[in-house]
């Protein structure tokens, strides 16, 4: 029989996940890449639907992270399964990063770059 408790762990592991420090790709984090998107292009934020397999806005997910938001909808539905639950149980499934993009301040050792409290 499949489990509905478990659902809760499930979106708590992948929040976590996404914002982790273990989520890396080309140069930098990918929510260093995000904030920077999200800073030259004024969209403070990005929605992943699991459900239906998209993502946005396309400005916040270009190249080097196009691939994140693809590659965290197949390990959310990897951890629904191994937590013993079934997709027929989920009707909305979606991870909201959203930045305050109008805090910033000089990094410390770089102050010519700009990072949020």
């Amino acid at each position: 029989m499949p489990k509905y408790k478990v659902l809760k762990c499930v979106a708590h592991n992948i929040g976590h996940l996404f914002t982790s420090l273990m989520n890396y790709t080309g140069d930098d984090y990918v929510m260093g890449h995000l904030l920077n998107s999200a800073r030259s292009t004024g969209q403070d934020t990005l929605t992943i639907d699991f459900v239906r397999g998209e993502a946005g806005p396309p400005e916040l997910i270009g190249p080097p992270i196009s691939d994140v938001p693809q590659w965290y909808t197949k390990m959310f539905w990897d951890m629904v399964e191994r937590q013993g639950s079934d997709r027929s149980l989920i009707q909305n499934a979606i991870l909201t990063l959203r930045y305050d993009i109008s805090i910033e301040r000089p990094v410390k050792v770089a102050p010519e770059l700009r990072e949020s409290p």
